[in-house]
């Protein structure tokens, strides 16, 4: 099996659920890039917040951010896709209408939020280390460009905030339930699947030399745009249904396990 590129999702796919990478990761990256294969966290998540937990390699991966929002090779911006500025506005003027809905938006050099719910911040802390809050946010969003605008409301996304954004911009921006939590809205067309075409452009490598492993709903592109796709153990039903294997869950190091399996590398 030629394979060049292993992307990933974090959050219940490669950490465990303690929010720990497997053990062992770190060598195994190096080995993978002994033999000519790079690794890509693939996550909701935030660039800078995926490159500090990666210390020592953090410059050896290729990062897909913000859901496909913004695509990195190291320290280096490979691909930035900026979402409609009027769309922009008009997502963070319905989280105002909303209760209990948050948002932050993500700009290439941080991100940015206006309310100061606790609950909301400690859950934000986890995902975005460069982040600003802004006394209005609907001012700072029309100030740069936009990637990505994160929604929360405590285990409520799906029923108290998709909905409302799949009736209003459906047609319009790309709508996706990335846990619990949170539902995360990008450019139209645009998803963690769609990244893995730019690296795969920025390889000159094809799909068919990819492996991804996901564990939720938000991960359906990315395993249909590969060849070899894992949904863990603890993935959402349906994602199991979309990808061609299920490997072990987050919690016994499925990634990895996986990975020196089929690779056949320790």
């Amino acid at each position: 099996m030629s394979i060049k590129l292993i992307a990933a999702d974090m959050d219940g796919t490669l950490l465990s659920s303690r929010k720990q990478l497997p053990k062992g990761f770190f060598p195994l990256v190096c080995t993978l890039k002994k033999i000519g294969v790079r690794f890509a966290p693939a996550s909701g998540r935030q660039y800078y917040n995926l490159y500090e937990q990666f210390g020592e390699i953090a410059d050896e991966l290729m990062y897909i951010s913000e859901n496909g929002g913004m695509v990195c090779d190291g320290r280096k911006i490979v691909s930035f896709e900026a979402m409609p500025q009027q769309l922009v506005c008009a997502a963070v003027e319905l989280a105002r209408g909303l209760p209990n809905v948050h948002a932050i938006a993500s700009m290439r050099d941080g991100a940015a939020y206006e309310d100061d719910d606790p609950v909301f911040v400690e859950n934000m802390a986890m995902y975005y280390a460069r982040r600003k809050k802004v006394p209005d946010l609907l001012e700072a969003v029309q100030q740069e460009p936009v990637c990505k605008v994160a929604l929360f409301c405590k285990n409520a996304a799906e029923t108290n905030v998709l909905p409302y954004y799949r009736q209003m911009f459906d047609d319009k921006l790309q709508v996706a339930l990335s846990g619990a939590d949170w539902v995360d809205l990008m450019r139209l067309g645009l998803s963690k699947g769609v990244a893995v075409g730019v690296m795969c452009d920025n390889l000159h490598i094809t799909s068919a030399q990819c492996m991804a492993f996901g564990d939720y709903l938000n991960d359906v592109e990315l395993l249909r745009s590969v060849g070899e796709s894992y949904a863990m153990a603890n993935a959402h039903e349906r994602l199991k249904k979309v990808a061609k294997h299920v490997c072990p869950s987050n919690d016994e190091d499925g990634v990895c396990r996986t990975i020196r399996s089929v690779l056949a590398v320790e």
